[in-house]
Parts: C-alpha cells; sequence; structure tokens
C-alpha cells in the first residue's frame, strides 16, 4: 500500500482514505464553507457519513494519524470497448440515467443524497420515471460511489457471470446448452466422468504423428466406453450396437481446445521442429545484438534455379549450381559469395569464407567485370559467424577458426532456417534480377503436365552464370532494403539506406575500422585437417605418398626406417595433388607437399575422386572373393594329387635296405646325371623334321586326316615326345 499524510491540498473527490482499522473510504463530497468532508466506506452498505474538514486535516499532525490517503483502488479499471453495443453497455445506459436523474434531481447538489429526507424524495421520482424498484436504485447509487462514480463504475459484472473458467459437472437431468434440431437424440452432457473420456481420446488424437482425425478419436472412445452389446455374426463379421447418449465431435473439439493451449496442440500435431520454424510467435529482428558492420555474418547455401551447360561443350546440359551467400547482418551488405558444384558441404563454404576477405575489385576482374572500390568495399572478417552446424562443425574447424582468425562460430539448430532470415531472403532478392533474363530458368510450374522442360533452355555455362550473379549481386548491395529503418543519422546526412552506404556508415560511425585477415590464412584455417603419418616411402595421408623440402632436408625418410611419427596437415577436399604442412618450426607455419610419383595415380582427382574409386575396387574385390577363393581352393586340391601321386610312386620303389647314409651320400652323383639327362631334353634343335615314309604308308585314312590338320609345331613337338626315353617305342 502506498500512503501519504492528508493535507488540504491533497484533499480531493473520489481520494480513497485508509483509516487505523485498515478500512477504506472514498470521499465522496468536500465543502469548506461548511467544514465538513463526506466519506463512504468500501465494504459495507451503509451511506456517507460526516466529518469535520479541518479535524480531518489536522489530524496529519498527530504522530499516529487516523487516516491516511491511499492510491491502490480496490477494483482493476474497466475502459468501455469503443462502438461497442452490448446488453451490458445498455444496462450501463440506463444505471446512468438514473443517476442523472438523482444529480438532476438535487440540482448537482450531492449532500442531498446524503441526508434522508431529501434522499427519499429523490430516490422515490428515479423509480417513478425508470420504473424500477427502490432497491434497484439504492443499488445504482452505492455501486456508483464504491466504484469511483464515473461512468465505466456503472458497468453490470455481466463478464463474471456463470462462474466464468469453472466446468460444470451434470450428472442427470436435460443436456445443458441449446436443444439439437437435427440430431433425432439428446445428447449427453459433459461431467467429470465424461472429461476423463475426453481425456483419453485427445491422448489418442495427438499420441501419433499419423495425424488422426477428431471423428477417429471420437470412434476410438465410442468403441470403448459406449457400445452397450457386440455379436458376433457369420464369416467372422460383428454388429455393434452404439449407445444415443454419447459424445459428439464437437464436444470433444471443445474440449481440446479448453485444456490444450495452441501451442500444445501446433507441437502434438506437427511436431517441435515445425513449431520452431512455423507456429511460434515472431518478435525479435535478424539484426538484434549487433552495433555495425562487422559485428556478425552469416552463411547460408542454396540450389540456384537454373540449369547450365557445360564450358567445354556447350551441348551437355550439367545440373544446377550452388550459391553461397555471406552477409553482413547490420547492413545486409552480401560480403562473400561461392558459386559452383560443390555442395551444399564444407567445400562451398570454404571458398565463400575465403571470398569474404577478397578484395572484391580484383575477384570481379577474374570475371571480366570492372568495378571501382566503393561499389563493393567488403573484405574483412567478422566478430561472429553465424552458419549451418552441418558444414562447420562436421569438419571440426569451429575451434581453430575461433582461435587463429579470432571468429566467433555461432551454430544454427538442424531445420531452424528462421535463425539466418536475412541471408535466406537474398536468395529470394538476388535471383529476381537476373531471372527475366537467364535462359533454363526453373520456374514455379516446372514439372507439371504440358509445360515445357526448362532445361532444355539451358544457354549459360558456369562463368557466363557467375558474371550474371555478381552483377546481381552489385545491383542488391546498391540498391535500398525495403523495411529496413535507417539510423537517424544516416537519413540527416542525406545518405540513401542502401546496403553499401550503410557499410560505410556503420564503419565511420558505428563500428570503426575492421580487422584485417590475408587470404592465406584464412584458407589456411577454413582448410580441413588431419594426421600424417611420416614413413620411410614418404608422408602418408589417406592412401597417398607425399614430399616436402623439409623432409629431404632433414632426412625423415631415412629416419622413419627406424620410427615412423605423424604431423599435422591441412588439405583441400578438391585437390588431392597437394598436402599442406603445419608446424610451429616453419617460418611460414606451413609448407607445401607434392605427391610422389609412385602416387602420380591420384593426381587431378579430389579426395572424394580418390575414396570414391579405391571404394570401388573394394566393391570389385569383394563381389570376386567368392571366384578367387574357388581357385585357390581348386589349385590346393590338385598340388594335393600331384603331390600324392609322386608318394605314392616313390614309395612304390622305395628299397627299405638301403641306409640312410647311403641315400645321402650319392645326392652328388644322382644330380650329375639328371642334368646331362635334362641337357638332352632341353636342347633347342631348329633342324626340319620329316616323318619316315614307312610310318606314314602304315597309319589309316582317318590318321591321315587328322595329322593334316595339325600344325608344323603340334607335329614337331608330338616327334620330340616320341625320342623322350621311356616314349613310345
Amino acid at each position: 500500500m502506498i500512503g501519504l499524510r492528508p493535507s488540504i491540498i491533497s484533499l480531493a473527490v473520489r481520494v480513497l482514505v485508509r483509516d487505523g482499522e485498515d478500512r477504506l473510504a472514498r470521499i465522496v463530497h468536500i465543502d469548506s464553507s461548511l467544514d465538513e468532508i463526506w466519506l463512504k466506506n468500501l465494504d459495507d452498505r451503509t451511506w456517507p457519513f460526516r466529518l469535520s474538514c479541518s479535524e480531518f486535516v489536522a489530524d496529519y499532525e498527530r504522530p499516529s494519524p487516523r487516516y491516511e490517503i491511499a492510491f491502490d483502488e480496490p477494483r482493476p479499471l474497466y475502459v468501455r470497448p469503443p462502438n461497442s453495443d452490448t446488453a451490458t453497455d445498455e444496462r450501463q445506459k440506463e444505471h446512468w440515467d438514473i443517476i442523472e436523474c438523482l444529480l438532476a434531481g438535487a440540482e448537482h447538489d450531492e449532500r442531498a443524497l446524503f441526508f434522508p429526507i431529501t434522499r427519499r424524495r429523490l430516490v422515490t421520482v428515479a423509480c417513478e420515471q425508470f420504473n424500477v424498484t427502490r432497491q434497484t436504485v439504492v443499488n445504482i447509487l452505492m455501486r456508483y460511489w464504491q466504484r469511483g462514480m464515473t461512468f465505466d463504475s456503472l458497468r453490470p459484472d455481466f463478464r463474471e457471470c456463470g462462474a466464468p473458467g469453472v466446468p460444470r459437472n451434470i450428472v442427470s437431468g436435460t443436456k445443458a446448452g441449446r436443444p439439437r434440431t437435427i440430431s433425432p437424440d439428446d445428447g449427453v452432457s459433459t461431467n467429470d466422468d465424461l472429461r476423463r473420456i475426453f481425456q483419453i481420446a485427445a491422448d489418442y488424437y495427438f499420441a501419433s504423428r499419423r495425424r488422426r482425425k477428431m471423428q477417429d478419436a471420437v470412434d476410438y472412445i465410442v468403441r470403448k466406453f459406449f457400445c452397450h452389446q457386440i455379436k458376433g455374426l457369420e464369416g467372422g463379421q460383428v454388429e455393434v450396437e452404439v449407445a444415443t447418449d454419447k459424445p459428439t465431435v464437437r464436444q470433444l473439439r471443445h474440449y481440446i481446445k479448453t485444456h490444450y493451449r495452441p501451442s500444445v496442440r501446433y507441437r502434438a500435431r506437427e511436431g517441435e521442429k515445425k513449431w520452431l520454424l512455423e507456429g511460434r510467435a515472431i518478435l525479435g529482428q535478424g539484426d538484434h545484438g549487433t552495433q555495425g558492420p562487422g559485428d556478425k555474418y552469416q552463411v547460408d547455401a542454396t540450389v540456384a534455379d537454373i540449369y547450365l551447360v557445360s564450358q567445354y561443350d556447350r551441348r551437355r546440359i550439367v545440373r544446377r549450381p550452388v550459391i553461397y551467400f555471406v552477409i553482413d547482418v547490420w547492413s545486409r551488405l552480401i560480403v562473400g559469395i561461392y558459386v559452383g558444384f560443390e555442395g551444399p558441404s564444407w567445400a562451398g563454404a570454404m571458398m565463400a569464407l575465403i571470398n569474404m576477405v577478397t578484395p572484391k575489385v580484383e575477384f570481379c576482374k577474374q570475371y571480366e567485370i570492372g568495378i571501382d572500390f566503393d561499389d563493393w568495399p567488403s573484405h574483412h572478417p567478422p566478430k561472429a559467424l553465424l552458419a549451418d552446424r552441418g558444414e562447420l562443425s562436421s569438419v571440426g574447424l569451429t575451434e581453430p577458426i575461433e582461435r587463429s582468425l579470432r571468429i566467433k562460430i555461432e551454430n544454427a539448430g538442424p531445420g531452424r532456417a528462421d535463425l539466418k532470415a536475412l541471408v535466406e531472403r537474398r536468395f529470394g532478392i538476388v535471383p529476381a534480377v537476373f531471372k527475366p533474363f537467364t535462359p533454363g530458368y526453373v520456374e514455379a510450374d516446372f514439372g507439371e503436365r504440358g509445360v515445357r522442360d526448362c532445361r532444355l533452355d539451358a544457354k549459360l555455362h558456369l562463368f557466363e552464370f557467375t558474371q550474371v550473379l555478381l552483377l546481381s549481386v552489385i545491383e542488391h548491395n546498391n540498391h535500398p532494403v525495403s523495411g529496413l529503418r535507417a539510423p537517424p543519422g544516416m537519413i540527416t546526412e542525406g545518405r540513401e539506406p542502401t546496403p553499401v552506404e550503410l557499410y560505410k556508415w556503420g564503419i565511420e560511425n558505428r563500428s570503426g575500422a575492421l580487422r584485417h585477415l590475408t587470404i592465406d590464412e584464412v584458407a589456411l584455417a577454413v582448410m580441413p585437417r588431419g594426421k600424417a603419418r611420416v614413413t620411410a616411402k614418404g608422408i602418408r595421408f589417406k592412401k597417398a605418398y607425399y614430399e616436402c623440402d623439409t623432409a629431404h632436408r632433414e632426412e625423415w625418410f631415412s629416419e622413419a626406417r627406424k620410427a615412423e611419427w605423424n604431423v599435422d596437415v591441412s588439405f583441400d577436399l578438391r585437390a588431392k595433388e597437394v598436402l599442406y604442412l603445419r608446424s610451429e618450426k616453419l617460418r611460414q607455419g606451413y609448407e607445401i607437399c607434392r605427391l610422389l610419383p609412385g602416387s602420380s595415380r591420384d593426381a587431378g582427382k579430389s579426395h572424394y575422386e580418390a575414396d570414391e574409386l579405391d571404394h570401388a575396387q573394394k566393391a570389385l574385390l569383394a563381389a570376386t572373393a567368392d571366384k578367387r577363393q574357388a581357385a585357390r581352393i581348386e589349385t590346393d586340391i590338385m598340388i594335393e594329387r600331384i603331390v600324392k601321386k609322386a608318394s605314392d610312386a616313390a614309395m612304390a620303389v622305395k628299397d627299405a635296405s638301403r641306409s640312410m647314409s647311403e641315400q645321402l651320400s650319392s645326392i652328388r652323383e644322382n644330380s650329375a646325371d639328371e642334368k646331362s639327362a635334362r641337357r638332352r631334353e632341353e636342347a633347342v634343335d631348329l633342324t626340319p623334321i620329316l616323318r619316315p615314309k614307312s610310318e606314314a604308308s602304315q597309319e589309316s585314312k582317318d590318321d591321315d586326316a587328322a595329322s593334316e590338320q595339325l600344325s608344323y609345331e603340334d607335329q614337331s613337338l608330338e616327334f620330340l615326345e616320341q625320342l623322350k626315353p621311356g616314349g613310345d617305342e
């Protein structure tokens, strides 16, 4: 309670005062000439009473005054809505007419209402004029004094009638509410028992993501609780008798609406992810927390709505390119860009971040576009960078970037495109610039029947499309952003609220000088990192071997024959022929490693292509593993047969009477005899071989026909076989 001792200055009609017993009273009339003040207790229905005004004011000088002024109204203020025309408004006007009649009868001297004789006469006149009872007039007059003596104080409390918010519990009798005019049954009233059943239906309705209908939930509880009889028929069919006093879809809908908040219903039906993206309230701004340019950048990618052709053969249609944008949150300036076929992935984001610190004049010159520095003045890193979790976190570069580049990395949650709304919106604004002029653009009706296939209209290759996109980005940066309010100081200076001007003005008046990072620093920081192994064959990384000047100078590969060790490296996923050795001992902190000749097969390939080739080789080996295993088993079986045949032959001629020394002493002579015999068999004799006529005349006609089909080499081999010792005689 806020209290104040009364004084002649602070006293006024309608002021609340509190006595020593903590009772509230309202001053309804003051007459200094008559030295009287009239108070009306708010806690009872007694008539106003009179006090001496001078004594009332002088009371505050006492150490413990009887009254003090209170400023807290016991009832909240209610203001009638404009143009309201309800039954409550009509009743309020009737009450006010009665008060005006009483005041007019007293000739606007409220003292006439404080004395019984004059008050009785005024109340009687009001009863006759408005055809109401004396009790009604007295109640209105009491409310007028107790609630503030205004027009709004006479508003009836209809909004508090009927126990609002308290559910009814009708156990028996006629159903509450408007009677039905179409359905033959009367329905069932809602009570505590039925609400428990409705809770089961609500759980059934929200339990599954299969999007059950409200009618399905009602059918479920009717089948559980309102089916009096189920009969089995022939053929496995059933007959169900449903009670007439069953709940309806409308009753269940009302229960769910009154017992579940809209956010709970949305989450249960659509899921938390969709609620955060499409259902939640949007009360903030995308640039909240930024004070000027460079405070925060947002990076994101999208697949462009255009088909391109190959820059090597325009007859070949290629897929849609990927666009990466890096945007300054405060000024909406696009500070980095990448167009290519990488991604959306870390490779594309890496190129966009490198372009972020690249001077745009030199960058545009690579694409035959001439601009001035003021047309695109951004080549600075931010303090914070908001990106997708899958791009920065997937390669584990969050901590290295924060440590080496002093850029705080913030990752948006999965499916939360709304957290990067500023950069997402650029994917709709920038393409709108080049859409009318580019063939092969994917329209909204792409894929519908009867619509021409836009892929057949593709004319631009990647270099040309990049030129078009750069011109569109430059136009965006120099065009006012709709819905963005420029700072007052910028408007005073007469500068247009374009992203470029916002960026320049913000640096001059908000952020100050931004930081500078070289392209090499950013490139080394954003490239993925790994561990390579120094071996005797070279620096092994991802199944390829590299060399560098430091390794040769310090003889790493010779030392690795004794013990191998790991080194830190950075690599570009798009080029496997180059590896970057990282070490604090190096002068620049890194050194370029080259592929060794033995790994030259990986030159010109990306890590993706090399991994895909290795995977294809493993798949091929896995597919033919059974065939190779069968061949090995067949070879083992044939060798076992040969060895068994030889063993059997050796055992057949084995002389058990010969001692071990006798068998071993003749190895030298046996080897000499074997060598002499083999020399005759292995001798090369190119003399033409002529078969004797006697043998030819003795062969049958069939043998002559067969021998004529043999080649000269086959006949020679056959004759030599006959000359071997032990051959055919």
